[in-house]
């Protein structure tokens, strides 16, 4: 039986002699708008400003005083923008947050290389992407309808970038079954020890989320400790198969 005790010393384990990797790994996955502790500080403290500051009847001034013209000008730019901005989203943040988590626990193991975060772009490159597109949109429309099904399907099918790192090849009808099974009767137990690191993002909001950055590593460490546990419950029960989870080996073959 885990405990959340338990993940977390196992994740500083896993950190010893590899804190750094992994740092300017989750700092470089941060830049790229992966997200992570010290991005969500940020930009929880950036929010703060804005509203603070935000004046909405001058914001309506300026946009009447400029020529209609230049307004179209403007949508179509914003319209452009909000393409790149899906298309990042799906073809280089979906296969890395995969990445991230192979890394993660392949590096529990051995100093695992940089390169593990990218190899998630080689074959098969489509599926993860399809996967977590398809689990994604989900949920959404689960927050969209009532907020709640979202809450509980996010925690329920929170496995399934672990299990696209685990067997990429995985269909989205199963990765979300199979994460779904090996959540039943953990979500709160998951919520909890997301919820342990709250007094530490708290202080990170007050470095204005520089402080999580540094915070980063060790989270996803102890999360890919949770995956482990939650792995080795799925095959002690049945739930999957090694041949289903073969380990993570490192995935060369383009």
């Amino acid at each position: 039986m885990w405990t959340r005790t338990l993940l977390k010393n196992n994740a500083k384990q896993a950190l010893r002699g590899r804190y750094w990797r992994s740092f300017w790994i989750c700092l470089a996955l941060s830049i790229a708008g992966l997200g992570g502790a010290g991005a969500s500080s940020g930009s929880a403290a950036r929010q703060a400003v804005d509203t603070t500051t935000g004046d909405t009847s001058s914001v309506y001034d300026i946009l009447s005083g400029i020529p209609d013209s230049m307004l179209m000008a403007l949508a179509v730019g914003a319209l452009i923008g909000a393409v790149i901005s899906i298309c990042w989203v799906l073809f280089v943040l979906y296969p890395l947050n995969v990445g991230r988590c192979r890394y993660f626990m392949e590096s529990r193991q051995s100093l695992t290389p940089a390169s593990t975060v990218v190899s998630t772009f080689r074959r098969p490159y489509g599926n993860p992407i399809v996967v977590q597109l398809l689990t994604n949109l989900k949920v959404t429309l689960g927050y969209i309808l009532l907020i709640v099904p979202g809450v509980y399907w996010s925690y329920c099918y929170a496995l399934v970038p672990y299990l696209l790192a685990e067997n990429p090849y995985m269909t989205a009808t199963r990765a979300m079954e199979l994460s779904k099974e090996m959540m039943e009767g953990e979500k709160w137990n998951y919520f909890v020890l997301q919820l342990s690191f709250f007094g530490w993002l708290l202080l990170c909001a007050f470095t204005l989320g520089i402080g999580g950055f540094f915070l980063e590593p060790y989270m996803q460490a102890t999360y890919a400790e949770f995956y482990a546990a939650m792995r080795s419950k799925a095959l002690a029960t049945g739930m999957s198969t090694t041949d289903e989870l073969g380990g993570f080996v490192r995935h060369d073959t383009f």
